[in-house]
């Protein structure tokens, strides 16, 4: 229930559970009046039911001729759409290839970077030297 105050018109939105009681007052937020809780608004009328009005009845001296219905055109479906075409050899050799090489790249890297850690320990150790029980543990120490 929406409740306004007779002071400043603040409106609330009370619960109607709380309002059971309507020997305690209602104190506004805003200029902290306090009042006695407002009566409820009595219900409505409610409106009488609504009736369509019934068409009238046809004229006895006026006769429309009944047409035929007219058949709808069938209008003509799309073409499924066809496969997407292959890709041609060479562009499937060429990405293979690409492919190939990157991965081949990738393992020399990873070689080489292995080879030269091993190859410059004494620097990786004295750089990082918890890399000393790593070459330990490879008979590298």
């Amino acid at each position: 229930m929406v409740i306004e105050c007779p002071n400043c018109a603040a409106g609330y939105q009370v619960p109607p559970r709380l309002l059971r009681d309507r020997s305690r007052p209602l104190r506004c937020g805003q200029c902290g009046m306090v009042f006695p809780i407002p009566e409820p608004p009595l219900p409505a009328e409610e409106p009488a039911a609504f009736r369509t009005p019934e068409p009238p009845p046809p004229s006895p001296l006026v006769e429309e001729p009944r047409r035929a219905p007219t058949p709808l055109a069938e209008e003509p479906r799309p073409e499924p759409m066809a496969p997407p075409d292959p890709p041609a050899e060479a562009a499937q050799g060429a990405s293979s290839r690409g492919l190939r090489a990157a991965w081949a790249a990738s393992i020399a890297l990873l070689i080489g970077g292995g080879l030269t850690a091993i190859i410059q320990r004494d620097a990786v150790m004295e750089a990082w030297p918890p890399a000393a029980r790593l070459f330990a543990a490879l008979g590298l120490g």
